[in-house]
């Protein structure tokens, strides 16, 4: 054991583990409550040590390493402490979610005034709401607010004929779910504010 083998970089070890897991296989984080077969002996075997115990000195590490993740799933531990935009990356996500209703009814501005036409799929193209997404005029939080009201996918992965970015798409949005904390009703509220519907 060297002087980078502290528990809290294990603990950092373990969940960086688990989160990989959980992006990049059929792994569920939460179904598994982040455990893995990841152990001691794994951890003092990686000569990477010193980025865990580097990331464990922080207090947001695991948010930290959670949205450099969701931007690149196969993230190396050592990514962030080479790539300048990690931080940016980092406070652009907690900024959005500490602010998600405000993103949500901004983000609402950009689809058609007719709310149903943003979900249609006409001749198995993508819909205009997945359109938004893939060219970042809405971020994937409000993609995903939107299936959770509306169960999109369920209606899209029947009739999307793309079967190479579309099938990624939905598994990101599965796996990044589970970690936004919302207030459904409220959304519900903001978008029946911007569009004439039924719910």
């Amino acid at each position: 054991m060297n002087i980078y083998s502290t528990k809290d970089a294990f603990e950092i070890y373990l969940y960086y583990v688990a989160l990989k897991r959980h992006f990049t296989s059929s792994y569920d984080f939460f179904k598994y409550n982040g455990k893995t077969k990841a152990s001691q002996a794994s951890f003092e075997s990686r000569r990477d040590k010193f980025f865990f115990y580097s990331l464990s000195k922080r207090k947001d590490s695991k948010q930290f390493i959670l949205a450099n993740m969701i931007a690149k799933p196969n993230l190396w531990i050592g990514d962030p402490f080479n790539d300048s935009d990690a931080e940016e990356v980092f406070n652009n996500w907690v900024k959005r979610q500490q602010s998600l209703s405000y993103v949500f009814s901004n983000e609402l501005s950009e689809l058609n005034e007719d709310f149903n036409s943003n979900l249609i799929i006409k001749n198995g193209q993508y819909p205009n709401l997945l359109s938004l997404y893939n060219t970042k005029r809405i971020g994937i939080e409000t993609l995903i607010i939107i299936d959770d009201l509306f169960n999109v996918f369920s209606y899209w992965e029947t009739r999307i004929t793309d079967t190479i970015i579309f099938p990624q798409i939905k598994m990101t949005v599965k796996k990044v779910k589970p970690f936004m904390v919302y207030d459904k009703e409220k959304m519900k509220q903001i978008l029946l504010k911007k569009f004439t519907l039924t719910m």
